[in-house]
């Protein structure tokens, strides 16, 4: 039974020292693994601290490289050493800032003990001091007892509750950051200066370090065009400047094959002009074997008219032949053109036809363009052309004058028949620039509103010339006035027939009394007339009988005498002419009497025989005066009085048939002034029977006195030609119509 006993009590001995190891054991793994975390956070720490390190020092190594290149542009070999000493210096920088950490963290290469860590834990915390480094050395020690036991498990229990992790700080690496962002500002200042070929050269150059680059050139080609681009045909004016140190003399364009010199317009202004550019060209510039890169100018198809012709069709009144015009956009039409425009064009999608007030599209039949417009009025236009690639291309300026249809001119020349005032006849000449269509006479009262016309026929040409005698036929009373004129009209539809007219006449035909009154009154001025041309006849006598006398006191004439000729012809043979118009005037005077008096009459008949023996008297002495000219400048003095005796038998002569002449006219002018007289007395007395009938009202004292001063106005004109009738040779007889005066007068006092 001890027995049985002291086994169990030694079994439950061994139980609890076996359930204390264990316990003790968990403790110290516990640690242990809190110790293996802290190394990885460790080197986690130095793996962000390693990667800040080394992007602030790899990052400016590389801006050192390329500043080290960009200033000393060294030749491939030492770009080359650059290169692998740039590449060796971040290699080792990659190692040991991340490469070390890493390797250490995954454990490929031997990192911290638990010793050192506990180290580096005793020092962040003076809690555990050397109570981790005691625990880990009783760890290690190889002797086993309940009181090494217990003194383990004690420390483990007192460490347990410490964090290590918090020994590694990670917010520490910040103080990095600043070294990192030195070369990134680097980076951003070069990058905002625009001087970001200062690291692009630089790099491209390190990277291929085996290429050859050539130095920069002491200065720059500058193309100051905004662009390469030109027109077709056209010519396009390259303007080139260098920037740099070095300002070149000269500057050369290779294109081609072959190489010009840039004219220099400015200091350090060059430009060079392609002519007529067809198809797209590359160049190069150079300057002290320095090239520029390749250019190239790109020509642009541009939109062309390759035909330009106008049909010209004509007003039909115009009779024009319609026509065409070729490669002109000027023309000058009749008013009234219809043109038609047809452009055969190339490369061209829309032509407009532009004027001041408004904008037309040219309709498109294929490549040709086409466009009607009928002008009226002069018009400058525009025609512009398009395509895909050139808007307002070559706003080619063209003008249509028109010319105005001139109205149709007339001028009409009046002159009154001479054997008949009443007759007016009428010399007109019409034109107009294209044709004439009618002529009319516009005629009416003078106290009517509406125009009679009557037709008077023409030519249709641009001139014509007419004649007319008024009125003709026309229904024209007596005694009433007319106002007339002419009026022509041209051949232009357009316009409704454009018409101008003469002046306006006037005109009022006698009545059959008036006529008589003025006829007599041309007789007595005719009488009158003819009584001073009977003085100047005598004088002339006179004169002749002076001149006649020069013969017997005078061989020679001297110059006063020659003057005193030349003077007597000149007024003698104005007396001819003024008697050759009395004749006309007094035979024209008969005739006009003889239409409304057709009977026969004694003194008309003499009057007018003696008018044509007068007549035959006139033209003897004008033939006569043309010889005594002729004589008078032969100076032969024989022939010359000769023929003034002769001259001066013939104005007798002519003197004496002049006193017949008047006389006769006298007793014909008496006769019939007394014939007038006496109707006009007769109508008188009718007048003065109507107003006695009529009735007190009618019959007032104003009308009374009108025929009391109008029958005066004929006693008058009675004794006038009473006395008249007594300075005859022999006086007519004129009693037969006293008592009818005498009548009349008793009547009218009543």
């Amino acid at each position: 039974m001890l027995t049985t006993f002291k086994l169990k009590l030694e079994l439950n001995i061994c139980r609890k020292f076996i359930e204390n190891k264990k316990t003790n054991l968990s403790k110290l793994e516990h640690i242990e693994n809190k110790l293996t975390q802290f190394i990885k956070r460790y080197y986690t720490n130095e793996l962000i601290k390693g990667v800040l390190l080394f992007s602030a020092i790899g990052l400016l190594y590389f801006l050192i490289t390329l500043f080290i290149e960009y200033v000393l542009w060294l030749t491939p070999v030492y770009r080359t050493l650059l290169f692998w000493v740039f590449i060796g210096v971040e290699l080792s920088l990659i190692y040991k800032f991340i490469g070390i950490p890493i390797f250490k963290l995954i454990g490929i290469k031997k990192g911290l003990s638990h010793s050192e860590a506990s180290k580096i834990i005793g020092n962040h915390f003076p809690k555990v001091n050397d109570k981790l480094t005691n625990l880990l050395q009783l760890k290690s020690t190889t002797e086993q007892s309940e009181l090494l036991a217990a003194s383990i498990d004690q420390k483990a229990l007192d460490l347990s509750p410490i964090p290590f992790k918090f020994a590694v700080n990670f917010s520490s690496n910040k103080k990095y950051i600043k070294y990192t962002l030195l070369p990134i500002l680097v980076f951003l200042l070069v990058y905002f200066t625009g001087n970001q070929s200062i690291i692009n050269t630089s790099y491209n150059r390190v990277v291929n370090h085996s290429v050859a680059y050539a130095p920069p050139a002491p200065f720059q080609f500058v193309i100051k065009n905004k662009n390469l681009k030109a027109e077709e045909n056209q010519s396009f004016v390259l303007q080139v400047t260098t920037k740099g140190k070095v300002i070149p003399e000269h500057l050369k364009i290779n294109f081609n094959n072959e190489s010009y010199f840039l004219k220099q317009t400015d200091f350090n202004a060059f430009e060079y002009e392609f002519s007529q550019l067809k198809t797209s060209i590359n160049f190069q510039i150079t300057a002290n074997d320095i090239r520029s890169k390749e250019y190239s100018i790109d020509v642009i198809k541009v939109p062309s008219i390759l035909n330009f012709e106008l049909y010209l069709e004509y007003p039909k009144h115009t009779l024009k032949k319609n026509e065409v015009i070729s490669n002109s956009g000027s023309v000058t039409v009749p008013e009234g053109t219809v043109v038609n425009w047809k452009l055969a064009t190339e490369t061209t999608d829309k032509i407009e036809f532009i004027t001041k007030d408004s904008s037309i599209n040219f309709i498109k039949d294929n490549s040709d363009f086409k466009f009607k417009h009928q002008f009226f009025k002069t018009t400058q236009y525009q025609i512009a052309t398009h395509n895909s690639q050139v808007t307002n291309y070559e706003k080619l300026q063209y003008a249509i004058e028109t010319i105005k249809d001139e109205f149709p001119e007339i001028k009409v020349q009046s002159k009154a028949d001479s054997l008949n005032s009443q007759v007016i006849y009428f010399l007109g000449k019409l034109s107009d620039d294209y044709g004439l269509r009618q002529l009319q006479l516009k005629f009416k009262k003078t106290t009517a509103h509406k125009y009679s016309s009557e037709t008077i026929p023409i030519s249709k040409s641009n001139f014509h010339q007419f004649t007319y005698q008024f009125p003709g036929n026309l229904p024209i009373e007596k005694g009433v006035p007319y106002e007339y004129y002419f009026e022509v009209s041209d051949n232009d539809a357009l316009h409704n027939f454009k018409t101008s007219k003469s002046q306006t006449f006037n005109y009022q035909k006698l009545t059959d009394s008036e006529l008589e009154d003025k006829l007599v009154k041309e007789q007595h001025e005719t009488i009158s007339n003819l009584s001073k041309s009977l003085n100047s006849l005598q004088e002339q006598d006179k004169e002749l009988k002076q001149l006649s006398d020069l013969q017997k006191e005078k061989k020679d004439l001297n110059w006063n005498d020659k003057n005193k000729l030349q003077q007597f012809f000149r007024k003698q043979e104005n007396q001819e002419q003024l008697m050759k118009k009395f004749n006309t005037n007094l035979q024209r005077n008969l005739e006009e009497f003889q239409k409304d008096n057709p009977e026969k009459d004694d003194f008309k008949e003499a009057l007018q025989e003696r008018l044509k023996t007068q007549e035959k008297e006139i033209e003897k002495n004008e033939e006569l005066l043309k010889e005594l000219e002729k004589l008078q400048e032969k100076l032969k003095n024989d022939e010359l009085f000769s023929k003034i005796e002769q001259l001066s038998k013939q104005n007798q002569s002519k003197e004496r048939s002049l006193e017949q002449i008047l006389e006769l006219t006298k007793r014909y002018y008496v006769s019939k002034k007394f014939e007038k007289l006496a109707k006009d007395l007769e109508d008188l007395s009718k007048e003065q029977n109507e107003l006695s009938e009529k009735s007190e009202k009618s019959n007032t004292k104003e009308e009374q006195d009108k025929l009391n001063k109008e029958f005066d106005n004929l006693k008058k004109e009675l004794d006038d030609l009473e006395k008249e009738n007594q300075d005859l040779k022999r006086p007519m007889d004129l009693d037969s119509e006293e008592n009818s005066e005498q009548e009349i007068s008793k009547e009218q006092q009543k």
